[in-house]
Formats: structure tokens, C-alpha cells, sequence
């Protein structure tokens, strides 16, 4: 700023023969030069503020109340809305060799914290059958890890094995995991992972293959090997880790398993068991007599076998203690689940899940303005339950990454609807864009004196310009969402460095516009100081430390499309309201711009650069079409002034434009819903989002890191063989 205030009084002398809309190069180097300095210099401010020193502690406090928080809604969510929970019981399976000291033969879920605890080191492998309780197992050994938590004890931290890129170390993938689900700042998460403040506790690794892919080099082979390398100071690191039993016997028979660990396995739930479970749960024991006295006399019958896993008596529960919400009657008779036609596992099995989509759908009001039918919501779960199933059974891939088995992550969802349809459909909304952008502008020099040629030229150039982010959006098969925490900008902390960036970020713009007002003119130099404010700006406040939380599923999507569409906007506006940028040099600032935020956004180094090569064809493009129509152009003498094209049409036309081409994570989900209407056979709902959200808070699917995944592998399963109610 004083810089500023120095050279003010030379900016209003002419340059020495110099025209108007001449380019002094001296001026432009000048301009150049002081453009890159002070977007150095905020990208140095940035850094400061993203590796100040991290409190630890007081970082580890802050994600234990967080993950307190997301365990109990998850607690609530996997008893069914209720508190009682089924005491199950379980042995200790000792391996071949490797053990941890301390671990008793017996436990129960009510002392699972006090055997986790006796345990040397503190290592435990979960095993059940399918629906045996392996993941509540885990979650109230998590919540009572916390409730008498020391402030130097470690954070249990339950994480999804199906999302973890084995070829990532396990300490990157915890700080990885770590700022995704819990908005847990990048540096303040590596600190706490450094610092072994985060307990692990992994949860299923038999989702992460196949059961015939099961080999050594298998994925949960490979993760089983990381896990048993992670290490604390000379010895095993601390951790959780939950699988069935069947997929952790076939890895042993490998030789493979959690070195130094106690490997317990839960017991089946017993007709004793099962009988107290319903006598404290339901509401009106008579209804439930004939099934109470089936367990009760036969023990070992088809019921009780049926009944023998948590999973299938909550489902029982929620399905025959379902009542009509005008009348109170009960809509399910138990003699049904006593039918002579329900003679097999199997039968009773599908029965179940046969009955507990409509039971969710009917206790759970839809959101308002969305009329979901039990029809539907089986329908369009079957959509994704055979997409995950079909993964399974081919072991698809995309760019040598294995396509999904279990999670549903909505910017990496798009592969349901082919490889090839939503990358076509992606790289033509953006061609579409660039294309609006150029009727916009053809529009409105129709009305102007603007020269055919200079228009043929103009509109040649923003056609061209397209070619570049259509390419990145086809050949990138998995874009990168920006990870731009848009919610620290509504915290005070992210108001408060947003204020104070952007009069940081209006000194370095001026010294930047200084120099381009000497290359070329006011309109260009206040576009930079402008650009230049808002950049530093929105990078302080994205680099403040948030609220560290649970984060939501849909945020990612969200804010790649915001952060996108709301830069691209004020960037594009910026520029053409002071009369668009000058040539080359209104295309780097918008193109170093654009990578310095990705940079604070969380991109990687590859990443950014294509986002340069982007800003200098896509930003050129942008600003170049305002240097042709200004008078201060210096490469064609200008036709019209800069509010009349390269004003309001490039700042309306062109924010979206760099918005929907920025936003490539974002734009890739829109370009998924477009391939999934009604005309198709893979149709999901418009606000897909919206809806899963509604079947997280049914109980129907449960969150799952930074994605979603069915309530239990047996639903997921059974829709995906019954696609049609």
C-alpha cells in the first residue's frame, strides 16, 4: 500500500509515445513481475496460517467431542431409534502366533472397554457372521473409550477399509480421512496422526474384495501387511479392526493376520438372549407371545436361527412394531412370521427385507416438497444396491481404480452410468457453457458496430478456449473435488480472516495493478487489484481453522460446485465490469489466481498445474475477448467500450462458464443425474442427495466416512437380486 501511495502521483503521466491502448513493455514486465510477487506473497500467508503451530491436545479434545457426537447418532441409528442393546458375548480365537498379552478367553459388549484395555498391546481383530453385531461392537467400544478419556489418550476413530487406497500409507490415509469426515484441518491432522492421537478402528475389511478374490495380494491381504507395519515408537501401533469371520479365516489360512492382536469373534445370539432382547424392547408382550414361546420350546429351530444375529431382531422389531399412524393399529400380524410357507432361512430372511423398506418409509416423514412411495425408494436403492453388487461380481475398474462394493460417494458415483456416458455428457456441458458464453457475447455486439471479422475472431477464440477443459473433463476419468471447506467461511473464524484478507489482498492487488496500469490502463489494473482482493480473501478464510465436526456427504459435492460457480462468477464479473483484463495478462492473473485457491482448497500439485494450463487458455479466452472490445486493448483497436461486451456479458456469461468448467467433481455428479432420468433403466431421483440423506435418517443406509452404505450388507444384497418391489 505504500507503494502505492508512492507511485501514485506518476500514474497519472502518460507514458512517453505511447497510445492509447498500446502496451508499453517495459510497463508489462513490471506488471507481470508485481502480479506474480504478490501472489506469491499471499500464498506464503496461506501456508503461515495453515502450518501454525497445532496444539495437539487441545486438536485431540476437539475431535473426541466430534466423534462422540457422529458414534452416538450412529449408536442410535444401528439399534433402530432405541436404546437397548443385546449383550452379546464373545471368545478369544488365538492365532498361530502373535497374540497380545492380557486378552481373556471370554467378553461381553457391557466390558468390552476393560478387555480392550487389559489388552498389550492394544490391538483387536472384531469376527462375526453377517449381522452379528461386529460394527455396534466396535461403535460402544469407541463411545466408551471416549466417555473416561485422559487428554493424552488417543481418538477412536472409526473408518470405512472399502475406502482405503492400500498403495497410500496408513498415516496419510488417517489425515486424509480424517479432513474429509471431520473437517479437521490438513496440517492439524497430520499433527495429531504424528503424534499418535488417533486411534484407528477399521471397519470392514471384509468389504474391501470379493470372497473368491481373497488372495494374498488382495486388497485386505495388503491392507492386513500395512496394518501390521504401522507402528508406534519400536512397537505395534494401537488399533480396532472389524471383518466376518469366513473372509478373516481365509486370510489366516494365508498366513496372513493382525500381528500381535487379540482376534475375538462374537457368538450367535441365543434363544435366552433373544427372548430377554424382545421382553425389554417391544411394546405389548401378548402380540409377541406366539413368537416368544416358538423360542422359548425350540431353541434350536428355524426361528432361532433366523433370529440369532442383532441385525435380524431389530428388523423383526421395526417391522411387526410398525402401527398405522391415524389409527394405532398394528399393521403386521406375527402369525406371518410363523407361516408354514416361511420354512427355510432363506425365506424368513427375504420375508424381512421384503417388509422393511415400507415399514422406514411409513415411521419417517420425506422431506417437504418430496413424495417418496415405498415403491420408489426400493426402486431407486436397487439402482445403487445392483451397481455395488455388479462391481463385486466383475471386479470392474476405472484408471486402475477398483470401482465400489459398499460405499456411495457422490462425486465418485458416476461410473453406474457407464464409463464412457457421463465423461461425453460432462465434456459437452462444458463445451455447451463455453458456447452460451459466446452467444452471450455474439448478442450483443449484433447491436454494435463491431466489425464481422473482429466477431468472427472473437467468437473463434472463446470456441476454441473450450477445447482445453472439455479435454480435461473426458480424459480425467476421477476428477478431484476442490476439498474447499466452504462452511469455515460462515464460522466467525472464517469471517474474520475473509475481512482481513481482503485488505491484505487489496495492498498486494494494488502494487499488482500498479504495474498493469502502466502495461495496460486503469480498467485492466483495477481488475487485477480486484481479482487479486478476492483471492487472498477467500484463501484466508478458506485456510481458517474451522469447527472440527462430522462432516456431511453431500458437502463435497456442494462445495465444489459453489466454490466453483461463486469464484468463477466474481472473477468474471470483476473483469468485465472494469472492462475486461489485458490479453496474456489478465490470463495468468486469472490463471495463478485460480491455482493459488486450489492450492488453500486442498489440491495436489498436478492438480493445480492443470489448473494453469486451464486459467491461461480458459482466462486468456475470457480476458482476451474484453482487450478486443476495449479501447484499451493494444493488440486491435478497440470497437466498443468495455460495459458494452467486455463488461456485463464476459462478468455474467463467463462466471458460470469458469464455474461449471472448475468445478469438474461437482459438475461430473450433475453429468450422473442427467445420465439417470426416467427415459433410463438406471433411474435415481433429480436431488439424489436429498434423498439419501432422507434414507440415512430412516435407518434404510447409514454414513460411512465420507459416502454412504446400506444399513447391512443383506439388504444391499437383497435388492439387488429384487430390483423391482
Amino acid at each position: 500500500m505504500a507503494l502505492a501511495v508512492v507511485l501514485a502521483p506518476f500514474l497519472d503521466q502518460p507514458i512517453p509515445k505511447a497510445k492509447v491502448g498500446d502496451i508499453d513493455p517495459l510497463g508489462a514486465a513490471i506488471g507481470l513481475l508485481a502480479l506474480v510477487v504478490s501472489i506469491w506473497a499471499g500464498w506464503l500467508s496461506v501456508r503461515t496460517l495453515r502450518w501454525q503451530e497445532t496444539d495437539v491436545t487441545t486438536a485431540a479434545a476437539l475431535l473426541a467431542r466430534a466423534v462422540l457426537v457422529a458414534e452416538s447418532d450412529a449408536r442410535r441409528q444401528l439399534l433402530g431409534a432405541h436404546d437397548k442393546t443385546i449383550d452379546v458375548e464373545f471368545d478369544f480365537r488365538p492365532a498361530a502366533a502373535h497374540d497380545a498379552m492380557g486378552a481373556a478367553l471370554l467378553g461381553r459388549l457391557a466390558e468390552v472397554v476393560a478387555y480392550y484395555r487389559q489388552l498389550r498391546p492394544r490391538r483387536m481383530v472384531i469376527t462375526g457372521a453377517p449381522g452379528a453385531g461386529k460394527t455396534v461392537l466396535a461403535v460402544e467400544l469407541i463411545l466408551g473409550l471416549l466417555e473416561d478419556r485422559a487428554p493424552e489418550d488417543p481418538v477412536p476413530v472409526r473408518l470405512s477399509a472399502a475406502a482405503w487406497d492400500t498403495d497410500q500409507p496408513v498415516e496419510a490415509w488417517l489425515s486424509t480421512r480424517l479432513s474429509e469426515v471431520y473437517r479437521v484441518p490438513p496440517a492439524t491432522a497430520t499433527a495429531l496422526v504424528a503424534a499418535h492421537r488417533v486411534l484407528p478402528v477399521v471397519d470392514g475389511l471384509d468389504e474391501m474384495d470379493d470372497g473368491p478374490a481373497l488372495v494374498y495380494a488382495s486388497r485386505a491381504g495388503r491392507a492386513l501387511r500395512a496394518l501390521n507395519a504401522y507402528q508406534h515408537g519400536r512397537g505395534k501401533a494401537e488399533l480396532v479392526l472389524t471383518c466376518r469371520s469366513d473372509q478373516y479365516q481365509a486370510l489366516e489360512a494365508m498366513r496372513i493376520w493382525v500381528q500381535d492382536a487379540a482376534h475375538v469373534e462374537i457368538r450367535p445370539v441365543s434363544a435366552v438372549k433373544a427372548r430377554d432382547f424382545l421382553n425389554r424392547r417391544v411394546s405389548e408382550l401378548t402380540r409377541w407371545r406366539p413368537v416368544l414361546h416358538e423360542l422359548g420350546h425350540h431353541p434350536s429351530g428355524l426361528l432361532a436361527q433366523s433370529l440369532s444375529t442383532p441385525w435380524r431382531l431389530t428388523l423383526a422389531v421395526t417391522i411387526y412394531e410398525q402401527r398405522d399412524p391415524r389409527t394405532g393399529i398394528y399393521v403386521h400380524n406375527l402369525e406371518d412370521l410363523l407361516a408354514p410357507d416361511l420354512n427355510a432361512l432363506e425365506a424368513i430372511r427375504d420375508h424381512l427385507l421384503r417388509l422393511f423398506i415400507p415399514a422406514a418409509t411409513a415411521l419417517h416423514p420425506r422431506p417437504k416438497g418430496a413424495s417418496y412411495t415405498p415403491d420408489q425408494v426400493h426402486a431407486w436403492l436397487a439402482v445403487l444396491a445392483g451397481y455395488l453388487d455388479n462391481n463385486i461380481a466383475t471386479g470392474r475398474s476405472a484408471a486402475g481404480r477398483p470401482l465400489p462394493s459398499t460405499d456411495v460417494v457422490l462425486h465418485e458415483l458416476w461410473p453406474l452410468a457407464g464409463l464412457r456416458r457421463p465423461r461425453l455428457v460432462h465434456a459437452a456441458m462444458i463445451v455447451g457453457a463455453w458456447s452460451m458464453g459466446a452467444a452471450a457475447i455474439a448478442a450483443h455486439a449484433a447491436t454494435s458496430s463491431t466489425s464481422v471479422y473482429l466477431l468472427i475472431l472473437t467468437v473463434s477464440i472463446w470456441a476454441l478456449a473450450a477445447f482445453w477443459p472439455a479435454f480435461v473433463a473426458w480424459q480425467g476419468v476421477w476428477p478431484e473435488a476442490t476439498r474447499a471447506d466452504l462452511y469455515r467461511l460462515r464460522t466467525r473464524s472464517g469471517a474474520r480472516h475473509l475481512s482481513s484478507g481482503l485488505p491484505v489482498g487489496l495492498a498486494g492487488g494494488s502494487v499488482a495493478g500498479i504495474g498493469v496500469e502502466l502495461a495496460a490502463g486503469v480498467p485492466a489494473g483495477v481488475s487485477v487489484g480486484v481479482m487479486t482482493a478476492l483471492a487472498a480473501g477467500l484463501a484466508a478464510g478458506l485456510a481458517a481453522p474451522g469447527r472440527i465436526e462430522a462432516g456431511d456427504p453431500r458437502d463435497m459435492v456442494r462445495d465444489d460446485l459453489a466454490f466453483g460457480l461463486g469464484f468463477g462468477c466474481a472473477a468474471a464479473l470483476a473483469a468485465g465490469l472494469t472492462g475486461g483484463l489485458a490479453g496474456l495478462t489478465g490470463g495468468i492473473a486469472m490463471a495463478l489466481a485460480g491455482a493459488f485457491l486450489g492450492g488453500v482448497a486442498g489440491r495436489r500439485l498436478g492438480k493445480t498445474t492443470s489448473g494453469v494450463m486451464f486459467g491461461l487458455t480458459g482466462g486468456g479466452a475470457v480476458t482476451f475477448l474484453g482487450t478486443l472490445t476495449t479501447e484499451h486493448a493494444g493488440l486491435l483497436t478497440g470497437v466498443l467500450t468495455a460495459w458494452l461486451i467486455g463488461g456485463l456479458a464476459i462478468g455474467i456469461g463467463g462466471g458460470p462458464v469458469l464455474g461449471i468448467t472448475g468445478g469438474l467433481a461437482g459438475t461430473r455428479y450433475i453429468a450422473l443425474l442427467l445420465c439417470t432420468r426416467r427415459w433410463n433403466d438406471q433411474w435415481l431421483p433429480w436431488r439424489l442427495g436429498q434423498f439419501l440423506n432422507w434414507c440415512y435418517e430412516a435407518a434404510l443406509i447409514r454414513v460411512a466416512g465420507g459416502g454412504y452404505q446400506f444399513r447391512h450388507r443383506e439388504l444391499q444384497d437383497y435388492l439387488a437380486r429384487n430390483p423391482i418391489p
